[in-house]
C-alpha cells in the first residue's frame, strides 16, 4: 500500500487476532527510512517485535488502559516511549487507524532521545508532556495568544487521563473579571496583556504535570490528575494572592474560580466538569460586581489625574443641572438620569491617549477623532456599570448639537434627550469658565453671551433661554 508523501516518518504495525478473532496486540512489520534516519535506530531491533513489547514498562507508565484501547477503525493523540538497546524515545505521535485497513501507522511529530535508564524517567516531566517541533503542532495544540493549550487538546487531555490510575481528578475553571470592561476601555490590545499575565501566573501557580487550558474567551480550564479538591483549592488561593500582587500597569488581574473532584471510577467526568463550572459561575456573581466597582473606581481616579474632569466639575455640573431641573419641575428619575451623567459623562476618555487629551495646543484631525471617540468607548464602559447602564444612550450623544453637527451625528433638535440637552449647557458653560492650560477662561456675561449667540445652533434655543434666565437671577440672588 501506498501512503500518503506527507507521513515520511512512520512505523506500521498489523493486528494480531486470537483464535476467537479478538485483537490481542499489534506487530512491528514496516519501519520508514526517513524513521530511522531521523532516531538512528536499527530497525532490524524492533522488526518483528510486538508493540507491547517495544513500548517501555506499559504498566508502569499508565499504557495498560491506552494499549487496550489502541483498536483498529480508530484515531488517537498520544505519547509513548520505545526503546533499542542502548536508548530510550520519547515519541509525540498521531496514530490513524481509520483509513487503512486496520493497521496501525504511527506518524512521527516528534522524538526526545531519553538518555536517563529505568526508574530515573520517572522523576523526569516526561510523562504526560507534549514536545512540539513546529508551528503546525502549536496551532494544533496551543492557544496563539497565551501559549496555554488549547480547547482541543484540553479534551483529548480529560479523555485520556480519565482513569481509576489518576483518581482523584481535579478541575478547575476559571474566568476573568471585567476583561469586557478593560477591551472597552483601554482597547483590546490591554485586554491582551491582561490574559497574558492571567496565563503567565497560572502557568507559574499550577505543577508542571496540570493541563492548563484557555478554553474560551476570559475562561480557562486546569486539569489536575492524582489531586484532591483540598490541594485544588489552596492551588487557586495561591493564583488569586499573585493575581492581586502582580497588577498590570495598575490595573488588578481578578479571576473567579470553581473546582470539583472526581473520587471514584463511577462518577462521570463530565459532571464534574459542569461542577467545576457551575462553583465557577456562582464565584464570580459574587466576585465580578466587586472587581467592577473596583475597576470603576480606578478608571475615575486615573481619568482625574489625566484630564481636567475633577471632582469638583462633576459637583459643578451637578449644581447647574439641578438648577435648571428646579427650572422645568423634572422628576426624580430625569433628575437622577442628570447626575450620573455629570458623574459618568467623560469617563470613555480613559480609552484615549494621555498625550492627546493633555496637549495645549490646537489637535490635528486625527487627534480630534480619537478624541471624539470617548463617547462611544464610554457607552460601552456604562454599559458594565450596573449604577450607569440606565445611562449608556445619553453618554453615547452628550456632544451632539441641535443643529445635528454634533457627534456621533445621529440626532437633532428635539430627537436628543432632554437630559443631554440640559447637559450640553451645562458642559459648556463650567468649560468655558474655569481655567483650562490651553484656553483663557471667560467671565459669567461672556460665557452667557456665548450661550446666547450660539442658541439655536449649538444649544436648544428654549433650554438656553431657560439656563440664561436662571443664571441671570442666580447672581442677581447673590
Amino acid at each position: 500500500m501506498e501512503y500518503p508523501s506527507k507521513y515520511d516518518f512512520y512505523l506500521k504495525f498489523k493486528p494480531i487476532y486470537n483464535k476467537e478473532g479478538n485483537f490481542i496486540d499489534y506487530i512491528l512489520n514496516y519501519v520508514s527510512d526517513s524513521f530511522t534516519e531521523a532516531v538512528d535506530i536499527n530497525p532490524e531491533l524492533i522488526l518483528g517485535k510486538r508493540f507491547s513489547e517495544i513500548v517501555i514498562d506499559i504498566d508502569v507508565f499508565g499504557f495498560k488502559e491506552f494499549y487496550f484501547n489502541i483498536i483498529p477503525k480508530s484515531k488517537l493523540k498520544y505519547e509513548l516511549y520505545i526503546k533499542d538497546l542502548e536508548r530510550w524515545y520519547l515519541i509525540s505521535a498521531f496514530t490513524d487507524m481509520s483509513n487503512y485497513e486496520d493497521e496501525l501507522i504511527i506518524y512521527y511529530i516528534n522524538i526526545t532521545d531519553i538518555k536517563q535508564q529505568g526508574q530515573s524517567l520517572l522523576n523526569n516531566d516526561a510523562e504526560g508532556k507534549i514536545y512540539y517541533l513546529n508551528d503546525r503542532d502549536k496551532l494544533l495544540y496551543r492557544d496563539k495568544l497565551t501559549e496555554l493549550y488549547n480547547k482541543n487538546f484540553f479534551e483529548e487531555e480529560l479523555s485520556r487521563l480519565d482513569t481509576k490510575r489518576q483518581l482523584p481528578i481535579s478541575l478547575i475553571m476559571g474566568d476573568i473579571n471585567g476583561l469586557k470592561l478593560i477591551n472597552d476601555a483601554f482597547g483590546h490590545s490591554m485586554g491582551d496583556r491582561v490574559l497574558k499575565r492571567a496565563a503567565e501566573i497560572m502557568t507559574d501557580s499550577f505543577r508542571d504535570e496540570d493541563i492548563i487550558s484557555r478554553v474560551g474567551g476570559d475562561e480557562f480550564i486546569i486539569l489536575l490528575p492524582m489531586t484532591t479538591e483540598d490541594t485544588a483549592l489552596k492551588i487557586v488561593e495561591r493564583v488569586k494572592r499573585k493575581c492581586e500582587l502582580n497588577p498590570l500597569d495598575y490595573i488588578k488581574i481578578n479571576i473567579s474560580f470553581g473546582a470539583a473532584t472526581k473520587l471514584s471510577v463511577d462518577e462521570d467526568i463530565n459532571k464534574i466538569y459542569k461542577k467545576a463550572e457551575d462553583r465557577m459561575y456562582f464565584n464570580k456573581l459574587k466576585e465580578s460586581k466587586e472587581a467592577k466597582l473596583s475597576m470603576i473606581n480606578f478608571l475615575k481616579n486615573r481619568l482625574e489625574k489625566i484630564t481636567y474632569e475633577t471632582k469638583s466639575h462633576y459637583d459643578r455640573l451637578k449644581e447647574l443641572t439641578m438648577m435648571m431641573a428646579d427650572a422645568l419641575g423634572l422628576s426624580e428619575t430625569e433628575r437622577e438620569e442628570l447626575r450620573l451623567l455629570c458623574e459618568f459623562h467623560d469617563i470613555g476618555k480613559i480609552g484615549v491617549s494621555k498625550n492627546i487629551l493633555q496637549k495645549q495646543g490646537r489637535l490635528n484631525g486625527e487627534e480630534w477623532e480619537n478624541i471624539k471617540r470617548h463617547s462611544e468607548i464610554g457607552y460601552y464602559i456604562a454599559k458594565e456599570i450596573k449604577d450607569a447602564s440606565s445611562i449608556d444612550e445619553l453618554i453615547l450623544i452628550h456632544h451632539e448639537r441641535w443643529d445635528g453637527k454634533g457627534y456621533p451625528g445621529l440626532l437633532k433638535n428635539d430627537e436628543i434627550p432632554l437630559a443631554a440637552r440640559i447637559f450640553a449647557l451645562a458642559d459648556a458653560y463650567d468649560v468655558m469658565v474655569n481655567d483650562r492650560p490651553f484656553k483663557t477662561r471667560m467671565t459669567k456675561n461672556e460665557a452667557l453671551q456665548e450661550i446666547k449667540e450660539q442658541s439655536g445652533r449649538q444649544f436648544d434655543p428654549k433650554l438656553a433661554e431657560i439656563f440664561i434666565n436662571s443664571m441671570e437671577e442666580e447672581e442677581q440672588i447673590g
